[in-house]
């Protein structure tokens, strides 16, 4: 989709003639290059050099080192340019399958910090008015926790405050990144320093409609920045899901009697064989009332319209008694399916606490959304350093993997000494227990 890299100059022919190289690799329809050191009278010329016959669009007339460049291949993409400032440059973008139309905003923050504050008002004044999927990608020049840089000096609150402030009134929120979490470094053999200042956030509505997208955080090449790829995942074979018990379940009728239906049942086997095949037959048979539960957004959107076609009905007979019934049970039965997925939904995304507003449904199924694609493992580097991204694959080398670890079964081992065990040197009662006592100060 995109990438941005902080490239720390190309003014020299070797190293534009590498990142022309380079980002040709990328296979993105967008790059937005930072920081080219280049002068606006050569700018043509080199740029020619990157990616022929692609579109383009700088901040020359905010800046004289034109600080952001963004290229981008209009047969696949139309960009339209919104806002151009000094330390962004905002568009629209709309891929020409039309599966996707989001704003970006690239970003090539100022190392003082006041100045950064005038960034954040900029971009605080953007998020007013978006009602689009929506990234603010680039380079930061900020950290955003205290665990985004180790040397050097420690982290002060007053460095991410400001940051922090601004995301929360906006909504934004940073995307998980697959790679380093460190993003720049100072190279330097002696005093190292390593520090996240690029970084992708996006609003609810970008990470909810793009679930299929990946950041990567890319070695930083010739440069001592990292550059941030977006791209999209290849659709991945879903395996079959297992049985999940679902709190709301309790409150279904027959509930209890279906357990102790299932429970009375007569097993053979030891303790630990009972448990396992008693729990087994009750995942089967409470599935049934699970399906009941399920598709409960479709359930909830055709009571509703029940309810208000109740209503209008009543309107027209408001003595009618079958009609005013009616509506009662069509009343308890939406506010009782609102209970259960609100109550489905707090258990998937292990919260505990509500956020009002939007029915609870915005916070929730991002909450969902996002606890799935941190369970998926969608990629994975294999010991040998290259990047795997097939489920087939995946599944081998961790097989592998392991099996290295562990080790494989061998029917040449020897069997245990009874004697030994029984008649060797052994703690005593005393120092056995000494084993289990709590931890003290």
């Amino acid at each position: 989709m995109i990438t941005t890299w902080n490239v720390r100059g190309i003014n020299k022919e070797s190293r534009h003639r590498e990142v022309s190289s380079y980002i040709h690799t990328l296979q993105v329809p967008i790059i937005a290059l930072l920081e080219t050191r280049i002068k606006e009278t050569n700018a043509d010329r080199i740029r020619r050099t990157f990616i022929n016959k692609w579109a383009y669009i700088d901040n020359y007339t905010h800046h004289y080192n034109g600080r952001i460049w963004i290229l981008w291949d209009d047969q696949e993409v139309t960009v339209k340019v919104l806002t151009v400032e000094e330390q962004f440059i905002h568009i629209d973008v709309q891929h020409r399958d039309n599966k996707r139309h989001y704003l970006a905003t690239i970003v090539y923050a100022l190392n003082q910090l006041e100045k950064r504050k005038i960034l954040w008002e900029h971009i605080d004044r953007l998020g007013d008015s978006i009602h689009l999927p929506w990234i603010v990608i680039g380079d930061y020049n900020n950290v955003l926790t205290y665990k985004d840089r180790i040397g050097g000096n420690r982290v002060a609150l007053n460095e991410y405050a400001d940051l922090v402030d601004m995301m929360e009134k906006n909504g934004l929120f940073e995307a998980e990144t697959k790679g380093s979490h460190f993003t720049w470094s100072n190279k330097h053999s002696f005093g190292a320093i390593y520090s996240r200042i690029d970084r992708l956030i996006g609003n609810s509505l970008w990470f909810s409609t793009y679930q299929d997208i990946i950041v990567e955080i890319l070695p930083p090449h010739i440069s001592d920045h990292s550059p941030i790829r977006v791209r999209t995942l290849a659709a991945q074979h879903r395996r079959k899901h297992t049985f999940k018990f679902l709190n709301c379940v309790t409150t279904r009728t027959g509930y209890h009697e279906t357990v102790n239906n299932c429970w009375r049942q007569q097993v053979q086997g030891t303790p630990m064989q009972l448990l396992w095949h008693k729990m087994k037959k009750l995942s089967r048979t409470l599935t049934p009332l699970h399906r009941e539960i399920s598709g409960m957004r479709i359930q909830m959107l055709k009571t509703r319209a029940e309810l208000e076609e109740a209503h209008k009905e009543l309107q027209t007979n408001p003595f009618d008694s079958h009609l005013m019934e009616l509506v009662k049970n069509k009343t308890d039965r939406l506010l009782e399916l609102n209970q259960m997925e609100e109550s489905m939904l707090k258990q998937k995304a292990k919260v505990e606490w509500l956020k009002l507003g939007d029915e609870n449904n915005t916070f929730f199924h991002n909450s969902v959304r996002e606890r799935h694609r941190h369970n998926n493992m969608n990629t994975l580097t294999s010991l040998n350093g290259s990047f795997l991204n097939n489920r087939e694959d995946i599944t081998k080398e961790i097989i592998e993997y392991y099996t290295t670890l562990l080790g494989t079964s061998s029917n040449a081992l020897k069997g245990i000494d009874r004697h030994c065990i029984l008649r060797g040197k052994i703690l005593s009662r005393t120092d056995a227990l000494s084993l289990i006592y709590p931890i003290a100060e």
